[in-house]
Parts: structure tokens; C-alpha cells; sequence
């Protein structure tokens, strides 16, 4: 069975809305739940990404573009809330 190929674009930006959504739930904000059907698309999303053959596999690019999301987003809390800071 053949799957879709999901472009680095596309598949970003999918990842990104789930990315938003994890963090304002972590924060207490109001935000619903992820169903299953969500968690699954996401995962299925990102399995297909880096499994897909190359030079279409996207799992480097997915690694780095999530890390300088992580780094900019431990900063972003650390900013916010001094005690923190290392």
C-alpha cells in the first residue's frame, strides 16, 4: 500500500498547530484535550516523515526545527519566571 507523501512544509505545519496546542494546555490555558483521533494523526504525521524514502525523509529536519523549538520555548519560561534560570 502506498502512502502519501507528505511535503516538510505541510507536515510542519501540522506538527506546529499540535506543538501550540500541547503548550497551552501545559500552561493551565483553556484548551481542549487531544481526542485520539488527533494524537494519532500526529504520530502517524511524523512517523511517515522520517520513514519516507530519501531524500524525502524529513526526520533531521524534524529533529532540528523541534530542538530550536524546545531551546526558544525553555528561554521564553525562563524569562518569565527568574527562578528557573540556571
Amino acid at each position: 500500500m502506498d502512502r502519501k507523501v507528505i511535503d516538510f512544509d505541510q507536515g510542519w505545519a501540522y506538527m506546529e498547530n499540535g506543538i501550540k496546542k500541547l503548550k497551552r494546555i501545559l500552561e493551565g490555558l483553556p484548551e481542549t484535550q487531544f481526542t485520539s483521533e488527533e494524537y494519532m494523526m500526529l504520530y502517524t504525521t511524523i512517523y511517515n516523515m522520517c520513514t519516507q524514502k530519501p531524500p524525502l525523509d524529513y526526520s533531521q529536519q524534524l529533529y532540528d526545527s523541534f530542538e530550536f523549538n524546545s531551546k526558544f520555548t525553555d528561554k521564553m519560561r525562563k524569562d518569565k519566571d527568574p527562578s528557573t534560570a540556571c
